[in-house]
């Protein structure tokens, strides 16, 4: 998978991707899928946030953002078509992000859905728990 910073033009492929990706984890989680809101949702998150897409023979199956603060890096998103999840790609993305909260001396945070499957990857490349709430949960790897 090649990754490539993320233009204008791609916006419509990450709110597909991010409907695409989230519709099973919502519907589950909140009962109802509203694609008209989630699209919304996600392009106003895209319009104000740093996105790389992954590409597999230049064709679009993944994203990531991350945004650097003081003091951690935060994924603020991490998407794999359905299609193509299961298939390391996510895997790959993620510790791309890893290594680079752990060059830059940072521990790596991120928010997610309570019923989101990723939790599974997640854990498995050492984010713990911090913080586990009725919607959310809070984890972090150290840097």
């Amino acid at each position: 998978m090649q990754v490539r910073a993320a233009t204008q033009d791609d916006t419509p492929f990450l709110v597909h991707l991010a409907c695409e990706a989230y519709r099973d984890v919502v519907t589950r989680q909140f009962g109802s899928w509203n694609e008209g809101e989630q699209a919304a949702r996600f392009a106003a998150k895209v319009a104000r946030l740093p996105f790389e897409v992954g590409e597999l023979g230049g064709r679009p199956i993944a994203a990531v953002s991350s945004s650097v603060h003081s003091d951690h890096v935060f994924l603020n998103e991490l998407l794999v078509l359905p299609e193509f999840q299961n298939r390391g790609f996510g895997a790959d993305l993620l510790e791309r992000e890893i290594r680079r909260a752990r060059q830059l001396g940072l521990p790596l945070r991120l928010h997610t859905l309570r019923l989101n499957r990723a939790l599974r990857i997640f854990e498995r490349h050492g984010l713990v728990v911090t913080a586990r709430g009725e919607v959310f949960i809070d984890l972090e790897r150290a840097g």
